[in-house]
């Protein structure tokens, strides 16, 4: 059984997940993960903005990609060889397959909500911000990705945990900082997609949670490949 506690899929206190979240430190960031930051607060701001949010959808799904993308590559060399594969192998590339396939879906909805919501709220950016920084971003976090899985699983998720954990805490601090927020109501589109929230805060608390819950699962699949703890 495992020793994390998931929300997605539950009805949950979304102010007093928020307390908690705020209550927890953030998991300390890589030297990678620093200078993605920082490149961020130059390019986009220190502010908390949708649109500095909307990058941070944008990068956070290619993790899993890589995970679906490698565990496929990893089917094809445990049948393409004459001894046949270990069942724990095969298992082991599933899980991960999974993983990819449902948190990258996860991830897309985030990121149509708030381009959504950026359109609604007339929100506009420059064409070097919006189109060329982000796909450039993309491109190379992408390729990071992919070699740190392929190099060793574990480099990825421990990475991912630390990415999720800090974009959890953004979340949080975002919605701390619209108190005008919690009585303004949201519609979406894509709400066919993903559980409808009543107001712009709670749907911000309960992405925040989305991220805590992926930064969770990536701790918790870190464990399992190293037997070690991720501090």
């Amino acid at each position: 059984m495992s020793k994390y506690t998931y929300t997605m899929g539950k009805e949950v206190d979304l102010k007093g997940e928020q307390d908690k979240t705020l209550d927890t430190p953030v998991m300390p960031a890589n030297p990678v993960l620093r200078m993605m930051y920082v490149m961020m607060d130059l390019v986009y701001g220190k502010a908390r903005t949708l649109p500095k949010f909307k990058v941070i959808e944008v990068l956070a799904r290619y993790p899993y990609w890589a995970w679906e993308r490698g565990g496929y590559a990893r089917v094809t060399r445990l049948f393409c060889r004459s001894c046949g594969p270990r069942q724990d192998d095969v298992d082991l590339a599933l899980r991960h397959i999974d993983m990819g396939r449902h948190d990258q879906d996860n991830e897309q909805w985030h990121l149509m909500l708030i381009d959504d919501i950026m359109r609604q709220q007339g929100i506009k950016q420059d064409w070097f911000r919006s189109v060329l920084l982000p796909r450039l971003m993309a491109w190379n976090y992408l390729i990071l990705t992919e070699i740190l899985y392929r190099l060793n699983p574990a480099w990825s998720f421990a990475m991912n945990a630390r990415f999720e954990s800090h974009a959890e805490h953004e979340y949080m601090h975002l919605v701390l900082a619209h108190p005008e927020w919690e009585n303004e109501p949201v519609e979406s589109v894509v709400f066919s997609h993903y559980p409808k929230q009543d107001t712009l805060a709670n749907l911000f608390r309960r992405i925040g949670l989305d991220e805590r819950d992926h930064m969770n699962e990536s701790r918790e699949e870190y464990e399992r490949l190293t037997g070690r703890e991720l501090v």
